[in-house]
């Protein structure tokens, strides 16, 4: 008697998977990842090398007369390549219209992906430029400070906001508070 029913709920087990319900990978339409996605990547995967990249400064401190920065590295994507990524991790907004059309989109037109913990000490160039964001009369500024300035700052308050760290041959020439709305 066990053996009658064994086959047939195999044979219903692999019906009900053939069924035009289901999504199949060969039904799956493959994501479209925009070229300029890798524009936005890390450029610098080891101190020592030379570009440009996004990161959050968590430390800013001065040893032996330098100057050193621990960056936390991440992405900080804009447009079509913002929207691809958060759609691949789940964050992005939907809104479906009337005729069943699905618009996605980020807040503000950026999204920050930081999925690595590890952190990286840069030293500062002694002609570092270090370029912030502050509140004036007319609106926001940038401003320019030192890195003696920037060591001041509460470390927690200098880790809400991505900055542009570009490096030259294992020194960090500039710090750019990058502004986000």
């Amino acid at each position: 008697m066990k053996s009658i029913f064994l086959p047939a709920a195999l044979f219903f087990a692999l019906s009900a998977c053939t069924s035009t319900e289901q999504e199949t990978a060969t039904n799956q339409t493959a994501e479209v990842v925009p070229p300029n996605l890798t524009a936005e990547m890390s450029t610098t995967e080891t101190v020592g090398a030379t570009g440009r990249n996004h990161g959050y400064l968590r430390r800013v401190y001065q040893q032996k007369g330098q100057y050193y920065a621990t960056v936390d590295y991440i992405q900080f994507l804009t447009g079509e390549a913002a929207v691809a990524a958060a759609r691949r991790k789940g964050d992005a907004a939907e809104d479906v219209s009337q005729d069943g059309d699905t618009t996605y989109s980020v807040f503000n037109d950026y999204y920050i992906i930081n999925d690595s913990p590890r952190l990286r000490t840069v030293r500062l160039s002694p002609t570092a430029t270090i370029t912030l964001w502050r509140s004036a009369e007319t609106g926001l500024e940038e401003y320019t400070a030192t890195p003696a300035q920037l060591q001041e700052k509460d470390a927690q308050a200098l880790g809400l906001s991505p900055f542009i760290i570009e490096t030259r041959q294992g020194l960090a020439v500039s710090l750019s508070q990058q502004y986000v709305p």
